[in-house]
Formats: C-alpha cells, sequence, structure tokens
C-alpha cells in the first residue's frame, strides 16, 4: 500500500512543499514571532537588525509564502494530473518549482527590506504603513 502511495503522481514535491509553505505562512501570520530569539520566523541577516524590520520581513515572509505554496500545490496537481507516472521531466518540474519558490520567497523578502529601510535599519521616511 505504501509503495503505491510513494509512486502515485500526487504524492510529488509541489503538492508537499506547497502544502508545508502554506502552513508556515499561516502559522507566522497567526502566530507571529515575537523576537529574534525566537525558534521559528523568518531568519537573515537583514531580518534580524532590529525589531521592526524582524515584525516586517516575517509579515511580508508569511505573505508570500501563502502565496507561493498556493501556486505550488497547483503545479503540483497539474502535474500529476498530466502525467501518469513519476518521470525525469516530472521530478524536474515539480522539484524546480519549489526551488524557484524558495528562492522567490527569500529573494524578494530581501529586496523589501532594503526598499523600506535605509542601511542602518531605520524605516524610510516616505514609506507609508
Amino acid at each position: 500500500m505504501w509503495w503505491r502511495i510513494l509512486h502515485s503522481t500526487f504524492f510529488n514535491a509541489g503538492i508537499l512543499f506547497g502544502l508545508l509553505f502554506v502552513l508556515m505562512g499561516f502559522l507566522i501570520h497567526r502566530f507571529p514571532p515575537k523576537s529574534t530569539r525566537s525558534w521559528y520566523g523568518y531568519r537573515s541577516f537583514l531580518s534580524t537588525r532590529n525589531l521592526d524590520m524582524w515584525h516586517a520581513a516575517n509579515e511580508y515572509a508569511a505573505y508570500t509564502s501563502l502565496r507561493i505554496g498556493a501556486i505550488l500545490i497547483l503545479i503540483g496537481v497539474i502535474c500529476a494530473l498530466v502525467y501518469e507516472r513519476q518521470t525525469d521531466w516530472f521530478f524536474y518540474i515539480t522539484v524546480g518549482a519549489v526551488v524557484c519558490g524558495t528562492m522567490y520567497i527569500v529573494g524578494n523578502t530581501e529586496w523589501q527590506l532594503t526598499q523600506h529601510f535605509d542601511k542602518d535599519g531605520n524605516r524610510v521616511k516616505s514609506d507609508v504603513l
């Protein structure tokens, strides 16, 4: 039985990591980490500069994670319906989508931090939030 589940096209990286990203985004949005010493949250060099950057990074990463998770689930379901079995191209598409989605979450969150905060970690004056 487990063999059939593991080799089913619906058991793919897009669906599994999509669900993980949606869960992660929901939990960080619903229960935001209070400090940079929390055991969970979006942690990078920029996001841990000060508490304001920490909260902004986690809020944006949670929102982006929810969107990317939904897209990954959609890609995983489409691949599961198109392919009859797990082939090389099936893996390339589903795993490639997960890698690209992860890079998008990190890259875009870091870009947003550089747009909304100066090099010292202070919020840009023209920024209205």
